[in-house]
């Protein structure tokens, strides 16, 4: 090859290198400033005014963790904030209530040996996170 050619295809390698660095460059401007905002301008933020504003927690007085029963049904007894959403869960069985009065008193079935139940207690007002509790309670038929 001629030292000419060599020459034009190094200043069309380099040339191309140039505007290639360059396209990406300014596409990636491009793409940055027509990007719609997610997040909402910071003025636009309003701080819940919690001032005064306390909840309850979950206070559970009936059953005791590591309690022994010879029934198969029980009584979950306690207190909660007003108006929130209650769920029980164990292996058997879910239940969802809504405790309107502040205290609730509820029948929950058992199965036979220990029993892992899980309380949940979702506030009406959003920005206060849910409250949980783990207790162990066993029953133990009587006839056994």
């Amino acid at each position: 090859m001629k030292k000419e050619t060599i020459i034009a295809i190094f200043l069309g390698l380099l040339f191309g290198g140039v505007v290639a660095v360059f396209i990406s460059l300014k596409s990636k401007d491009i793409e940055l400033s027509t990007n719609k905002v997610i997040a909402p301008s910071k003025e636009k933020i309003l701080s819940p005014n919690l001032t005064g504003t306390e909840i309850q927690t979950l206070e559970l007085s009936e059953p005791v963790n590591n309690a022994i029963f010879e029934k198969d049904i029980i009584r979950f007894k306690g207190t909660a904030a007003k108006n929130s959403l209650i769920i029980i869960q164990s292996p058997i069985k879910d239940l969802v209530v809504k405790n309107i009065q502040g205290k609730f008193n509820l029948e929950f079935p058992l199965a036979l040996g220990e029993n892992s139940i899980k309380i949940v207690v979702y506030p009406k007002e959003k920005q206060f996170k849910p409250q949980e509790k783990f207790i162990k309670v066993y029953y133990i038929d009587s006839e056994l």
